[in-house]
């Protein structure tokens, strides 16, 4: 299948949109003709034949659907109900919402009701995909019901965490350098925890979500020299990364 050539100049047009926008069609109905390119905050539908839509909203979320061994995206599409489509279906997203999944082996994943059961889901592994443009798209010949789309790489990976790389000092002197614990490649992996303790075993940071913030302080306090032991957790636990953090100040 190939992908219309006008989909990914508008998707990477829109690709800096972060706010989850809403469409509301009320019982006045939207009409999107054959061949029509229709698009909404990262997902467009070119329908084969017309696609009418009435008393329905469209969101654009971060939800995760969780398979046994792997994670979608973190971007999901929701109709408020059942869409009966049929023709070239797509989506785009930010890198940062690969939650650990491989760009160019995702495949585009739907229900046809609102769930986060990946049992709900069916996966389309002939999905086309451009990890440059961020674009991942289908053909779909026969019309199929959709209420809910993401996507997910479902073959598995060496080792997905590979990319991670963490600091082993900071030097939180206020000189711009090394203020805060950096760990690389932390943004591929939204959906993580991080605890810091000290050589008692109490806890001196924990954060959801670690963004590469923790500048050795414990409740707004300097913490002293000293190395730390941190657990970096992904995916619900699935995986983890250990290793110790050495605090020096000049």
């Amino acid at each position: 299948m190939k992908k219309l050539a006008l989909i990914p100049a508008i998707l990477l047009l829109m690709s800096g949109l972060r706010l989850s926008a809403q469409l509301k069609v009320g019982s006045e109905g939207m009409l999107i003709q054959d061949g029509t390119v229709f698009f909404s905050e990262g997902l467009t539908l070119v329908p084969s034949g017309s696609l009418a839509l009435n008393n329905l909203s469209l969101v654009r979320n971060s939800t995760v659907v969780i398979w046994p061994k792997f994670n979608s995206i973190q971007r999901m599409h929701r109709f408020s109900k059942p869409v009966a489509f049929k023709g070239e279906l797509s989506m785009n997203y930010l890198e940062e919402e690969l939650n650990g999944n491989e760009a160019k082996k995702l495949s585009l994943a739907y229900a046809k009701v609102t769930s986060t059961n990946y049992k709900d889901f069916q996966t389309v592994k002939e999905s086309v995909v451009d990890p440059k443009a961020r674009y991942i798209g289908q053909l779909f010949t026969e019309a199929i019901n959709l209420s809910d789309l993401t996507a997910v790489n479902l073959e598995p990976a060496t080792d997905p965490y590979k990319e991670i790389e963490a600091n082993n000092m900071i030097t939180p002197n206020g000189d711009g350098v090394n203020d805060t614990w950096v760990v690389k490649n932390i943004h591929l992996f939204p959906n993580n925890e991080l605890r810091i303790f000290d050589r008692e075993g109490r806890i001196v940071f924990m954060m959801f979500g670690y963004d590469n913030s923790w500048n050795g302080q414990f409740n707004g306090n300097p913490l002293p020299e000293d190395t730390y032991y941190y657990i970096l957790t992904f995916d619900s636990g699935r995986s983890k990364k250990t290793g110790f953090i050495s605090i020096v100040r000049d």
